[in-house]
């Protein structure tokens, strides 16, 4: 029996090819969990603020609702069973006790709600408060730099 010309051997995709398409993948994934760009932006705000500011919206603010109306802000150990609507549905799985490293900023639309994680060590809304707080997108906010993160807090009316 004579063997077939015609064939080729198998080529399987080189180690480099296997190291592109791992680290494409873990940067892609690690960009949609850490939610930097909103938090890049409040710092932004934050270093370029002349006295209050109002928190990022729009197109380039990378909130996950661009043109929000309101946000809920959750601190870490945050009693969540009492959130008002549209909220109520998107604070049902969150584990505020699981780290007091995070809070979670909840933008809603209408009954339009996205749910983002910030960082303290770079951006804290929970100095002294523990209670979620709803916010409309006009609020004015006050940043101060300690220990290397904003503490943001609202300005009293």
């Amino acid at each position: 029996m004579k063997p077939r010309q015609d064939k080729k051997p198998v080529q399987f995709p080189t180690a480099g090819a296997f190291l592109a398409v791992s680290l494409l993948l873990g940067v892609s994934l690690t960009g949609c969990a850490q939610n930097s760009g909103y938090q890049e932006s409040l710092a932004s705000v934050a270093d370029n603020a002349q006295g209050t500011f109002s928190l990022p919206r729009g197109e380039d603010a990378g909130a996950p609702i661009p043109l929000w109306e309101t946000v809920l802000i959750v601190c870490p150990y945050s009693d969540t069973s009492l959130i008002p609507e549209p909220f109520a549905k998107d604070v049902q799985n969150l584990d505020t006790a699981s780290t007091d490293s995070l809070q979670w900023l909840l933008f809603s639309d209408q009954n339009n709600v996205s749910r983002i994680s910030v960082e303290r060590s770079a951006i804290d809304f929970c100095q002294g408060e523990s209670r979620p707080i709803e916010y409309e997108s006009n609020r004015a906010w006050n940043a101060e730099k300690h220990d290397g993160a904003w503490v943001m807090t609202p300005t009293t009316d």
